[in-house]
């Protein structure tokens, strides 16, 4: 069984959802969908994704979006797989309990900003991490350029944290590079360069989910 995440309706809108749903029952899952999720997702749309996920108890849990839904999924994950804990025990810094007895969690980013497929947000780092920039394309303009200065915000971070490495600067530096070049194209409507954004807010997050963040 599988669930999948989605927020406002792009998603839907664009055959995305469709898309994921038919890979996954092509695979012999069954399938059920939780939407709507909003922006900046409240503690009652994580209790309530929980309950559904409690009485309809997925092998995998596929979050599809932006930023918001993928968090949201993945705190309904930690209330799917101990139903007890509170929310104020799940803010605790590095107090989760072990995840996975009940579920994956696989991640499909829509936005080209927050990274949160490869980062440890809720010290969640996803299972499977899906970077399509087919998704990318059906960002507007002012979503193209919010999240392409999290990326570039996020790279700048990472690379000046006391934190860095031989590992993480390497990501960073690309990250820049390649933002610096390809931000205004892609805000611009050049396609290619939205795609290589997508790609670059990945290497972004992959450097300051290692490297942490801090100078802002």
């Amino acid at each position: 069984k599988a669930v999948i995440c989605v927020g406002g309706g792009s998603m839907k809108r664009f055959g995305f959802l469709d898309k994921a749903e038919a890979y996954l029952k092509e695979a012999g899952m069954e399938v059920m969908v939780i939407d709507g999720i909003e922006p900046d997702p409240s503690v009652d749309t994580v209790m309530a994704g929980a309950e559904k996920m409690l009485a309809f108890q997925p092998d995998w849990i596929v979050a599809m979006g932006g930023g918001s839904p993928i968090d949201a999924a993945k705190a309904m994950w930690v209330k799917y797989e101990y139903p007890e804990i509170t929310f104020e025990e799940m803010c605790k810094v590095f107090g989760m309990p072990q995840l996975r007895k009940k579920a994956h969690f696989c991640a499909i980013s829509s936005t080209s900003g927050t990274a949160t497929e490869v980062t440890a947000y809720f010290e969640i780092t996803p299972d499977v991490a899906i970077v399509d920039p087919d998704l990318a394309e059906t960002m507007p303009k002012k979503l193209v350029a919010h999240t392409g200065m999290d990326a570039i915000t996020h790279a700048i971070e990472a690379y000046v944290s006391t934190a860095n490495c031989d590992f993480t600067d390497p990501l960073a530096i690309h990250a820049i590079e390649m933002i610096q070049k390809d931000l205004v194209p892609s805000y611009n409507g050049d396609m290619a360069a939205r795609d290589r954004m997508h790609v670059a807010q990945c290497l972004a997050g992959q450097a300051f989910s290692n490297a942490l963040l801090g100078i802002v």
